[in-house]
C-alpha cells in the first residue's frame, strides 16, 4: 500500500439521493466545508485508515470496504460522537475510493446498525457485494 498518491474520490448515486441530499438540506451553510473534509480525508485513504476514525470491515484481494467517522464542518463534536458514519469502497489497485452511504447512526431505524449497511450494499450495490458476498 503506498502513501504517496491520492486515491480518486467518487460517491455513488444511490449515497447522492439517498443520503447527502438530506445532509446538504440539513447544513446548507456548512454542508459544502464538510463535504471537501470528506474528499480530503478519503483521497488519503491509506493515511486516514490508520487512525481510529477509519477502519477495514471486510477485504477482498487489493478491495476492501471502509467505514468512517466524520463531523459536520464547525461543529463542536468529535467524529466519533457526532454518530456520523461512511461506508466506502476502497480499490487500492486503481486508487479508487466511492463512497456508498453516508449517514448518521440516528437516522438508522434498525436496532443493528451493521445488519442495515450490510443490507443497503447488497440491495443497492450488486456489483461491489458480489466481491464481499461471502463476507456481507
Amino acid at each position: 500500500m503506498s502513501t504517496n498518491s491520492w486515491y480518486k474520490v467518487t460517491t455513488t448515486d444511490y449515497a447522492e439521493r439517498h443520503f447527502i441530499k438530506a445532509f446538504k438540506k440539513r447544513y446548507n451553510n456548512v454542508w459544502d466545508k464538510t463535504m471537501n473534509a470528506i474528499n480530503e480525508m478519503l483521497s488519503r485513504i491509506d493515511m486516514f485508515i490508520k487512525t481510529s476514525k477509519a477502519e477495514r470491515i471486510h477485504k477482498s484481494d487489493s478491495c476492501y470496504i471502509a467505514k468512517c467517522e466524520f463531523k459536520i464542518a464547525w461543529s463542536n463534536e468529535s467524529p466519533k460522537t457526532s454518530w456520523n458514519r461512511i461506508i466506502a469502497y476502497v480499490d487500492e489497485s486503481e486508487k479508487e475510493v466511492q463512497i456508498l452511504l453516508l449517514y448518521t447512526k440516528t437516522d438508522i431505524q434498525w436496532w443493528n446498525e451493521t445488519v442495515w449497511w450490510q443490507k443497503q450494499i447488497r440491495e443497492n450495490h450488486k456489483e461491489i457485494y458480489s466481491k464481499f458476498n461471502y463476507q456481507i
